[in-house]
């Protein structure tokens, strides 16, 4: 028995498919089937029914991989524990962080964090919420950066700060200025990511008028996936997204005129780093912690007036 054919019978018990757990795993196919063949064969067991589709382990499968992520998890600490060092930050993490605001954020901390703590391995996942969400409960990642985290029990919850949405479209929405009210947004030609989907419509059940019901019953794109994927779209076919305001850095002079900021009542993205409870790298959560606030807290972009 070895931890990457534990990794292996895990990873087919995530995804109930060889190939998808391959992928994950960054090895063959043939190499992962055989691994767990030969695991099955030093114990003479059966741990997947091969025969179902989508394959489902068996009754001593299950068994034997709830233990073998109770050791995976055993081999990290162990690993982490190793490494650290006194009064040093040291070791792994894996950080997943949200898909819609990870392309922005990221450049922000990920120098820093390297300069400051080079012995630091710092692993990054950019995922869905949801995909995290899994991540999180399967003990894949350590930590995650979430945008209004739904996970309540088992999980500690820190927020970072608070991100602010503008309205990114390449039709002129108003005869001048760039400020417009939500009432004033026509949800039918919006595309919307479904990560914001949900936020939104709690947030806008608070704001004044019938925002948040028009938005129930638009006919909105929800798309998934990278936010700068959906604005190169949108820029090549037209239309209207939203944008967290951190990615204004990002954007050239020309993509600025396309900005729109919201009147007062502005819809926002609580962005939040969860853990689990019992998380075993405090310190170096605590560091992660001290570098993303302190390059995210303070933003430069400021609405043109």
């Amino acid at each position: 028995m070895t931890f990457r054919q534990l990794e292996y019978i895990i990873a087919v018990d995530r995804h109930r498919n060889f190939k998808r757990a391959a992928i994950d795993c960054d090895v063959a196919q043939s190499t992962l089937s055989k691994e767990i063949q030969r695991l099955e064969s030093e114990f003479d067991v059966i741990i997947f029914d091969r025969s179902r589709k989508p394959v489902v382990p068996t009754l001593k499968g299950i068994e034997l991989i709830k233990k073998a992520k109770d050791l995976r998890l055993q081999q990290r600490q162990f690993t982490q524990i190793a490494l650290e060092r006194e009064n040093e930050i040291s070791g792994q993490l894996h950080l997943a962080i949200a898909e819609i605001i990870a392309p922005y954020i990221t450049p922000l901390f990920i120098k820093s964090i390297s300069t400051k703590y080079p012995k630091l391995h710092l692993k990054i996942y950019e995922l869905s919420d949801r995909r995290i969400e899994d991540y999180l409960i399967n003990e894949e990642v350590d930590a995650a950066l979430l945008v209004s985290p739904s996970l309540i029990h088992g999980y500690y919850e820190q927020k970072i700060y608070e991100e602010e949405l503008c309205l990114y479209s390449t039709v002129p929405l108003i005869e001048q200025g760039n400020r417009l009210s939500i009432q004033e947004v026509d949800f039918n030609n919006l595309s919307l990511h479904e990560d914001i989907r949900d936020i939104l419509i709690r947030q806008m059940d608070s704001l004044e008028g019938n925002s948040s019901q028009a938005l129930k019953k638009s006919k909105i794109k929800y798309v998934k996936g990278n936010l700068e994927t959906l604005r190169n779209i949108i820029d090549y076919n037209g239309g209207a997204m939203l944008l967290p305001k951190i990615a204004l850095k990002y954007l050239t002079p020309k993509n600025m005129e396309k900005i729109y900021f919201f009147n007062e009542k502005t819809p926002k993205l609580d962005v939040s780093l969860v853990t689990s409870r019992g998380f075993q790298k405090q310190r170096i959560i605590k560091g992660l912690i001290k570098e993303i606030s302190a390059t995210l807290t303070k933003s430069d972009i400021d609405p043109k007036p």
